[in-house]
């Protein structure tokens, strides 16, 4: 069980990376990774239906991405006017 979600938060993580990096699609991302990998193991029995239950946003998805801000790169001087 680790494993395959492992597997689905190194695979969030890339398509995370791949879309530049946006902030508040890590949901959109995650289940992203659980089709993908639904599709290449399909020799796995599908597990039953679970009726849909609402979560509170912060419990949507696991954070798998540490919010760090890039370094800002240097402005350049402006020329100055007369």
């Amino acid at each position: 069980m680790e494993d395959r979600e492992e597997q689905l938060r190194q695979r969030a993580y890339g398509i995370w990376q791949s879309e530049g990096e946006p902030h508040g699609r890590d949901r959109d991302h995650w289940e992203q990774a659980e089709r993908e990998l639904t599709e290449v193991v399909p020799d796995e029995p599908a597990a039953p239906a679970k009726p849909a239950t609402r979560r509170k946003k912060a419990d949507a998805a696991p954070q798998t991405i540490a919010a760090e801000p890039k370094p800002k790169a240097p402005r350049k001087p402006r020329a100055k006017t007369a």
